[in-house]
C-alpha cells in the first residue's frame, strides 16, 4: 500500500507538470468510455431486461400459450386456477392494458391504464406517495371500484392535487374512486401506466365481457420461484399443470395449454429481433470507437514515455527496478482512464437520455401518455460495472506500449546521450506508426457504418407516397363502450365527428381509418378465397371510413371505393389491393368473388366472416413505408367497428392552423370522446423514422468523432517526426533541397501510414457492414458510392492534418537547424 501510495502521489505530480496532456486523454478516454457505456446500457435494457422488485433474481414470466404461440398471453380463468393450483411459483401477479377515457371535473382526458391483480403492487413491494394502493381485498367480486394513478398523472392531469385522493374519477363513463398515488419512479412491470384498476374491475372499465370467458387471453404473468425450486423444476410443474387444465377446462385443440414456460430474461423464440440486432450492431461500433480513442491516448502515452526516457535511466541507475517503473506507468495510465471513466458517465447519462428520447417516441396513434413516466435505458448496477471494468481495461491498453518500452528499453542508454530520446527515435516512432495506422483503419469503419446508416435515413425520408405527408393532420380518437347505445353508439360518435370536420374551412377531405397512416407496424390477418379456402394468405387489414381512399389519394383500379351504403345491415363488403388480388386469383377479376376473414375481430352483431370484393386499389404504401407494398385489403368501419379511429383530414393549407377547430368539433361531438394523438403528417412520418434517425445520429456521431481522434493522432505523430528530423532537414536544405522537397517528404511519409490504414479498413469493412443488412433501406452494405465517398473525404482531411506539419518543415532555416542541434 506504501508503495502504490508513492506512485500515486508521482503520478498526480507530474500531471500537475502537464494539464493540458491531461486534459486532452481524459476528454478521449471520457468519449470513448462513455459512449460505449451508453449503448452497453441500450443493449441491456432489450437482451437482460430487470424487475425493480424484491427477489428479482428469482422473477419468471409466465408464457402462456399454444404450441404455435408459446408467449400468448392467460385467460383470468386460467390466472385464478394457477394461483389455487400452482406451488412451485408464487406470488403470480397479473396484468394487462387499456385505454380509458378519465373524467376530472369537467374535463376529459385520454389516458392508458393497466388492469392488475391484488398482488402486483405486493409483488413488487410498492409504498404509495399518497393514499394507498390495490391491495387483494380490491380484487374481489363485489368490491368497490378503485383507481389509482401514476405520479406523472397526478402531476398533470389531476394538478398534484392531494385532495384528490379519495374523490372519484370517471372511467369510460364509470365511477371509480382514486385511493392512492405511485411513488414518482415507479417501473413495474417494465412500462408503467398512467392509472391501474383492480383485475376484477375490467370488464366495467372495458365494456367488454372477458373475466369468464376463458379462450379470453387478455393477461400477462409474473411470478417468483418458490423456496428451493430450480427453474426447470418450475418449467415441469407449470408443463403439468398446463397439462392437467387442458384436461379439467379443455379449450379447442388449437388453443391449448401444452405449451406453457417459464423465462427469466428475453427470449426471442428463435426469431431475428431487429431492436436486439440493431443494438448489438451499436455496441460494436461503440467499442470500435473505445479501441480507436484508447489507440490514440497510447499514443500520446509513448511519446511520453520517449521524453521520459532520461528519466527512467537515471533512475534505473539508483537502483530503481524494472518491475517498479512498470508500476509508475501503469498507475498513470489507471488514473488516466479511471478520471476519463468518471467524466465519461456523464456523457453516458446525457447519450442513455438521447436514445430513451428516441426509443419511447410514442407509437403511431398511442399519444405521448403511452410513454409518459416510462424508460428504457437505465443506468444501473450493471452499467456501472461495465463502465468500472472498461477503464481498467483501457488503462491497461493504453499503458501497454509504454510498459513495453520499460521492459524491453537499454534505460541506461538515454543518459549516455546528450539528448533526451537521441538514442533511438526510429524505435519510439514504429509503434506510434502503427497505433496511427489503427487509428485510420477503425476510424475507416466508423465512418463507413455512419455514411450507410445516415443515406438509409435520407433514402427513407424521399420515399414516394401516394400523398402529401405534409399536408395531412391526424387524430386519434377513443370513444368508450358507454358512449350512446351499445351497437351504435362509437359509429355514431365517428360519423358525426367525420362530418362536422369535413366542413372545416381548410378541409378538402376527411375520414376515419383503424390502422394510422405513416404507421412503422400494422396488424395482420389471415383471408381465403372461396375456391381455395385451404391455402389462407396473410394480410394487412384495416378497417376504413368513406373517404379513405380519397383522403391518401389511392386510386381505385377496378370496381367502387368504400361508401355510405356500406352499413352496419348491408351486406359486408371489402376492398382489397392488387397484391392480393393476385396472389388469390392471379390475373382473373376479382370483383364480385367472396373472401373469408375468420380471424378478424368482430362483435355478435356486427356481418362477416365472408366479404365481397367490390374494389381493387394500387399498391400504395400507407403504413410501414420502407417495405414494399404487400396485400392489402379493407373493411367498412362500420362493418367492422372499433373504439379508437383515427381521423384524416387533408387539407389545403398548413395542418397546425387546424388545430383549434378540431378539438372544438371533437370536444362538441361527446363528452367522453377524447384525442389519443394529434400529429401532423410530417410530425408522424418523423416519428416513423425515429428508429432510422437514432441508429444514423448514433453511428455519425462515432464517425465524425473517430475522424477526429484520427487527425489528432496523424497531426501529432507528424509533429513529432519533424521535431526529431529537424537536423536531418536542416542539412537536406543546405546541400541544395527545395522547401518543396522538403514538404513533400513529410507529407508523403504521412500519407503513406493513412493509405495504409485506409486500405486495411476498407478491406475490413467489406465484412464487418455486413451487420448493418437488416437495418439498412436503398443501399447495399458494399454500395461503391459510399466507400469511395468515404475514401475520398478521409483523405482530404488527413491531407491537411499531414500539411500543417509538412509545411512548418518546409519553413526551416537550414542555418539555424543546424545551431539547434
Amino acid at each position: 500500500m506504501r508503495e502504490l501510495a508513492r506512485h500515486l502521489a508521482v503520478t498526480l505530480r507530474s500531471f500537475v507538470r502537464q494539464p493540458g496532456m491531461v486534459l486532452v486523454v481524459v476528454m478521449t478516454l471520457a468519449l470513448g468510455i462513455g459512449a460505449s457505456t451508453a449503448l452497453f446500457a441500450y443493449l441491456a435494457a432489450i437482451s437482460w431486461p430487470t424487475l425493480d422488485a424484491p427477489e428479482a433474481e428469482r422473477a419468471v414470466w409466465i408464457n402462456w400459450g399454444t404450441p404455435e404461440a408459446p408467449s400468448t398471453a392467460a385467460s383470468y380463468l386460467d390466472f385464478v386456477d394457477l394461483q389455487r393450483l400452482q406451488g412451485s411459483v408464487r406470488d403470480i401477479a397479473a396484468f394487462s392494458a387499456f385505454g380509458a377515457s378519465v373524467r376530472h371535473g369537467q374535463a376529459s382526458a385520454f389516458a392508458w391504464g393497466h388492469v392488475v391483480s391484488g398482488s402486483y403492487f405486493p409483488f413488487f413491494a410498492t409504498r404509495p406517495a399518497a393514499g394507498r394502493l390495490i391491495q387483494p381485498s380490491d380484487d374481489r367480486p363485489g368490491a368497490e371500484p378503485v383507481v389509482v394513478a401514476n405520479h406523472h398523472f397526478w402531476k398533470g392531469t389531476l394538478g398534484g392535487d392531494p385532495a384528490a385522493v379519495g374523490k372519484p374519477l370517471k372511467l369510460n363513463g364509470e365511477t371509480f374512486t382514486l385511493i392512492g398515488v405511485l411513488p414518482e419512479g415507479f417501473r413495474g412491470n417494465g412500462h408503467t401506466s398512467a392509472i391501474y384498476v383492480p383485475l376484477v374491475q375490467r370488464d366495467r372499465v372495458t365494456g367488454l365481457p372477458r373475466l369468464q370467458n376463458r379462450e379470453a387471453r387478455m393477461l400477462y404473468l409474473l411470478g417468483r420461484l418458490a423456496p428451493g425450486v430450480s427453474l426447470e423444476q418450475a418449467r415441469e410443474a407449470m408443463a403439468r399443470t398446463a397439462r392437467v387444465l387442458d384436461e379439467t377446462a379443455p379449450l379447442p385443440l388449437e388453443k391449448r395449454r401444452g405449451s406453457a414456460t417459464l423465462a427469466t430474461t428475453y427470449e426471442p423464440n428463435g426469431e431475428s429481433d431487429p431492436y436486439l440486432d440493431a443494438a448489438r450492431v451499436l455496441m460494436v461500433a461503440a467499442l470500435l470507437f473505445l479501441l480507436l480513442t484508447c489507440a490514440n491516448v497510447a499514443n500520446l502515452l509513448l511519446a511520453r514515455a520517449t521524453v521520459r526516457q532520461r528519466e527512467w535511466g537515471i533512475r534505473a541507475s539508483l537502483g530503481a527496478s524494472r518491475r517498479r517503473l512498470v508500476g509508475a506507468v501503469l498507475s498513470e495510465s489507471l488514473i488516466l482512464c479511471l478520471a476519463g471513466g468518471a467524466l465519461g458517465l456523464g456523457f453516458a447519462v446525457l447519450m442513455a437520455r438521447r436514445i430513451n428520447s428516441y426509443v419511447m417516441t410514442p407509437p403511431a396513434g398511442m399519444g405521448s401518455s403511452w410513454s409518459e413516466g416510462n424508460q428504457l435505458v437505465h443506468l444501473d448496477f450493471r452499467v456501472f460495472a461495465f463502465a468500472i471494468a472498461v477503464a481498467l481495461l483501457s488503462g491497461l491498453l493504453c499503458g501497454l506500449a509504454p510498459v513495453l518500452r520499460v521492459l524491453r528499453g537499454d534505460l541506461v542508454a538515454a543518459i549516455k546521450s546528450d539528448a533526451v530520446g537521441a538514442a533511438g527515435p526510429s524505435g519510439s516512432l514504429a509503434p506510434r506508426k502503427l497505433l496511427v495506422v489503427a487509428q485510420v483503419g477503425l476510424s475507416v469503419l466508423l465512418l463507413l457504418g455512419g455514411s450507410l446508416l445516415f443515406r438509409t435515413l435520407r433514402n427513407a425520408e424521399r420515399i414516394a407516397l401516394a400523398f402529401d405527408p405534409g399536408r395531412l393532420l391526424l387524430a386519434s380518437l377513443y370513444v368508450p363502450q358507454s358512449a350512446g347505445s351499445a351497437q351504435e353508439g362509437a359509429a355514431e360518435v365517428y360519423r358525426r365527428v367525420q362530418e362536422e370536420t369535413a366542413a372545416l374551412p381548410g378541409v378538402e377531405s376527411a375520414s376515419l381509418a383503424y390502422e394510422v397512416p405513416l404507421s412503422p407496424w400494422n396488424r395482420t390477418s389471415m383471408v381465403t378465397s372461396s375456391e381455395k379456402p385451404d391455402k389462407p394468405v396473410e394480410t394487412t387489414a384495416n378497417r376504413v371510413a368513406p373517404g379513405y381512399f380519397e383522403t391518401l389519394s389511392i386510386p381505385i383500379l377496378q370496381g367502387r371505393a368504400l361508401d355510405q351504403r356500406d352499413r352496419r345491415d348491408s351486406p359486408p363488403v371489402v376492398v382489397i389491393n392488387q397484391a392480393l388480388a393476385k396472389r388469390l386469383w392471379g390475373n382473373e377479376s376479382p370483383l364480385g368473388r367472396l373472401v373469408s376473414l375468420p380471424d378478424l375481430p368482430a362483435r355478435p352483431d356486427e356481418p362477416g366472416p365472408i366479404f365481397e370484393v367490390v374494389g381493387v386499389t394500387a399498391d400504395v404504401r400507407v403504413a410501414m413505408i420502407t417495405k414494399p407494398a404487400g396485400p392489402a385489403l379493407y373493411v367498412p368501419a362500420t362493418q367492422r367497428a372499433h373504439t379508437r379511429l383515427t381521423l384524416i383530414l387533408r387539407t389545403a393549407g398548413t395542418p397546425d392552423s387546424l388545430v383549434p377547430d378540431l378539438r372544438r368539433a371533437v370536444q362538441a361531438a361527446h363528452p367522453d370522446l377524447t384525442i389519443v394523438d394529434l400529429v401532423t403528417g410530417g410530425e408522424q412520418l418523423r416519428r416513423t423514422l425515429a428508429e432510422q434517425r437514432m441508429y444514423a445520429e448514433i453511428a455519425g456521431l462515432f464517425g465524425i468523432l473517430g475522424l477526429g481522434v484520427s487527425v489528432v493522432g496523424l497531426f501529432g505523430l507528424l509533429s513529432y517526426t519533424v521535431s526529431l528530423r529537424v537536423r536531418e532537414f536542416g542539412i537536406r536544405m543546405a546541400v541544395g533541397a527545395q522547401p518543396a522537397n522538403v514538404e513533400l517528404l513529410v507529407l508523403r511519409q504521412g500519407m503513406g501510414l493513412v493509405a495504409i490504414g485506409l486500405a486495411l479498413g476498407l478491406a475490413g469493412a467489406l465484412g464487418v457492414t455486413r451487420l448493418l443488412g437488416n437495418l439498412l433501406y436503398g443501399v447495399a452494405a458494399n454500395d461503391p458510392v459510399t466507400f469511395a465517398g468515404v475514401s475520398l473525404g478521409l483523405m482530404m482531411v488527413t491531407l491537411f492534418a499531414c500539411y500543417l506539419p509538412a509545411h512548418r518543415a518546409s519553413q526551416l532555416d537550414p542555418l539555424e537547424a543546424l545551431r539547434g542541434r
